[in-house]
């Protein structure tokens, strides 16, 4: 009697193209990134809008940027179009269609990941260019295509952390909104190196470095509120500190951010292996 020819194992993210590739489809047909697109823009355009009535546009601007859209919308767009990737998949028992492919579970689960990432990613940068462009304040056009970019970076990282929960937990996008909302307010607006706990102030930090200059030029009452904002960030730590940098290094935050979105993918990606799936009803 023959015996059956062994399959031979699969390569690393062997067939990544074409999961990526129904990932991909599938978030451009669905009507999720034609609300979330209709909402970004319009949340952009008031933003933008907001700004130009004050007294001094680069100064709000400059704030809006980086409470309003880096803050809330960059979460917000990462949970939408991120977060839940991997678990509509299950949710709609399309799942069983890669399953049976020659493909492997960490394949399909960070393909669609990818496929998920590259509208919220490319709809958070648009959003921060209109906001810029509706202002009418005169950034330069290497700062805001570098402040897009950030907004881009932030939807990956904060993307990555929403679409782990999502994948090993039921209500992980619950959790999602819970851990922005609660957790990285709390720590933010916490004095000292506790703000560095923070996945966002990361985020921000890179903002800081680019556009702070800039801004500054533009409007006196940002190194105002730079220097304000030092002063807090190391209160109760003594004279000598007083004026240190709050933000993290540009070399650093990226860093960070890279640590921490291949950290949480790997680790649901490995739990993800080692999970029985309910595919039929």
């Amino acid at each position: 009697m023959t015996q059956p020819l062994a399959t031979p194992p699969l390569l690393p993210l062997a067939r990544f193209g074409v999961v990526f590739g129904w990932g991909l489809r599938r978030s451009f047909r669905g009507r999720k990134i034609l609300v979330a697109g209709i909402l970004a823009l319009g949340v952009a355009l008031l933003v933008g809008f907001a700004g130009t009535k004050s007294r001094s546009p680069a100064f709000e601007l400059w704030q809006l940027i980086d409470v309003a859209v880096l803050g809330v919308g960059v979460p917000l767009l990462a949970l939408a179009l991120v977060g839940g990737g991997f678990g509509e998949e299950v949710q709609d028992q399309t799942l069983v269609f890669h399953l049976v492919r020659p493909v492997s579970r960490t394949t399909i689960f960070l393909a669609r990941y990818a496929a998920g990432l590259v509208p919220a990613a490319a709809l958070a940068a648009a959003a921060t260019l209109v906001t810029i462009v509706v202002s009418g304040v005169a950034v330069p056009v290497a700062t805001s295509g570098a402040i897009a970019g950030i907004a881009a970076l932030g939807v990956a990282t904060v993307g990555a952390v929403y679409y782990a929960l999502a994948a090993l937990f039921k209500r992980g996008l619950v959790a999602g909104l819970v851990y922005t909302f609660v957790v990285e307010s709390f720590f933010q607006f916490m004095p000292g190196a506790i703000q560095k706990l923070s996945l966002t102030h990361h985020i921000r930090s890179l903002y800081h470095r680019v556009a702070d200059g800039v801004f500054a030029a533009l409007a006196p009452r940002v190194q105002v509120a730079i220097d304000e904002a030092k002063r807090f960030s190391f209160a109760g730590q003594g004279p000598t500190k007083a004026a240190a940098e709050p933000w993290t290094t540009t070399s650093s935050a990226i860093l960070i951010c890279a640590i921490v979105a291949v950290t949480v993918l790997l680790f649901a990606a490995r739990a993800i292996r080692r999970r029985d799936f309910a595919l039929k009803d």
